[in-house]
């Protein structure tokens, strides 16, 4: 009977998925918040910030929802590796909090929880607050909840403070690079000689060959006007690959769009996974170089404004909910101004940043089918889907809250 007990117990642990890893953390820098003070029953918080490793394992269930997933590099054990920026305040003895989890996702590499549960000052919000001002009336801290930022866009601007993913590059199986058309658009209020391909100074996908006969710009005076094109000895790209240039001038007001083949797409997918791991690790696991017992963090609430909130409806209709080991991740969802749009957060070639503005950044993914939780049937292709029915089962589902105002 002991054998036969054993022998089941080895087929359940082989058949068992592995749960996700966080392979490893750095801590860059541990400090305590406003020199000590004590907030409500929590006490004193800590602020820590960091680096975290991760390696998913590119055969799970939950991992082929990944775009290019099996055309990302992988190390020995076969795992593909990334890493991600982190922020974390947290009270020095979690024991104290309340259990919950607050992560932000943050918008471009920024933070705004603080400003926006807390009414932190400044327009910006700095990654380590250590003022009265940058920490807010501690309506978050007062309450014990955990507040954590997690890196997961990887072409966010080269900047001081901005939280980032560093992801890999995705290659054809035959270790030759991918390439493929990728679209870029802008106007200029000054008149200027050279433009970046990407969008508000972020990081472009560089051409594969400036000389190639599919790279085409066209001009044209209003959104709906017509298309008219460059002639190629007019402009070209800078050296980078990530520009384009012309002697004569972008004129003020005119909407210009490049089409060209770019390389190098990265793997963009891991950004929602690192947010998923990162998590999972905090619930399911133990923490020690964060100060996180096993059992000390409860519940999760995703977090997210404008971009941010796309990014979790995005998330959700992925079914990034589900982690390596089949568990919840959040428990709930707050959507803020993402309307019923998703975004380029999970494709090749995707620009994260690419938002749908009446004069910019057109055709990239963002209001598109489905728009509700529910199933709705498209009147135009007649196909049927749901933001949370197009991959979520009914045990990862999280309480979602969407908050909309004016534009």
């Amino acid at each position: 009977m002991f054998k036969r007990f054993l022998a089941v117990l080895l087929l359940f642990l082989i058949a068992r998925p592995l749960a996700a890893e966080v392979v490893r953390v750095e801590v860059a820098s541990r400090k305590d918040v406003l020199n000590g003070k004590s907030f409500g029953t929590a006490g004193a918080f800590e602020e820590i910030s960091g680096k975290i490793y991760f390696a998913v394992d590119p055969k799970n269930t939950s991992n082929l929802i990944i775009a290019d997933i099996n055309k990302a590099p992988k190390n020995s054990s076969g795992k593909v590796e990334f890493s991600a920026d982190f922020s974390l305040i947290k009270p020095k003895d979690v024991s104290h909090g309340n259990g919950t989890v607050l992560l932000e996702v943050p918008n471009r590499g920024n933070k705004r929880t603080l400003a926006f549960f807390d009414f932190a000052g400044g327009s910006a919000e700095p990654r380590d607050p250590q003022t009265d001002a940058q920490v807010g009336d501690g309506f978050l801290l007062e309450r014990g909840y955990t507040l954590l930022w997690v890196g997961w866009q990887a072409d966010v601007p080269m900047q001081e403070g901005l939280l980032r993913g560093y992801l890999p590059i995705a290659h054809e199986l035959t270790g030759g690079p991918i390439v493929g058309l990728v679209r870029s658009d802008f106007t200029v209020a000054v008149k200027t000689t050279e433009m970046s391909l990407a969008d508000r100074d972020h990081q472009a996908y560089p051409v594969s060959n400036p000389k190639d006969l599919a790279n085409v710009m066209t001009v044209r005076d209003t959104v709906e006007g017509m298309r008219r094109r460059v002639p190629r000895d007019q402009w070209d790209f800078t050296p980078d690959g990530k520009s384009v240039k012309m002697p004569a001038g972008f004129e003020i007001n005119k909407i210009y769009e490049v089409v060209y083949k770019a390389k190098d797409p990265t793997v963009v997918g891991l950004g929602p996974a690192a947010i998923r791991d990162t998590i999972s690790k905090m619930k399911y696991g133990e923490w020690t170089e964060l100060g996180l017992p096993q059992g000390g963090i409860k519940r999760a609430i995703g977090f997210g404004i404008s971009q941010s909130g796309r990014f979790l409806r995005t998330y959700l209709y992925y079914g990034f909910n589900e982690d390596e080991g089949h568990r919840k991740v959040f428990d709930g969802v707050f959507s803020r101004v993402a309307g019923s749009g998703r975004g380029a957060f999970n494709n090749r070639f995707a620009q994260p940043s690419r938002d749908a503005n009446p004069f910019r950044n057109f055709f990239y993914p963002v209001d598109i089918f489905p728009f509700t939780d529910i199933a709705q049937t498209d009147p135009a292709t007649g196909k049927k889907d749901g933001l949370l029915t197009h991959h979520m089962k009914p045990e990862f589902m999280p309480k979602t809250m969407y908050t909309n105002s004016s534009h």
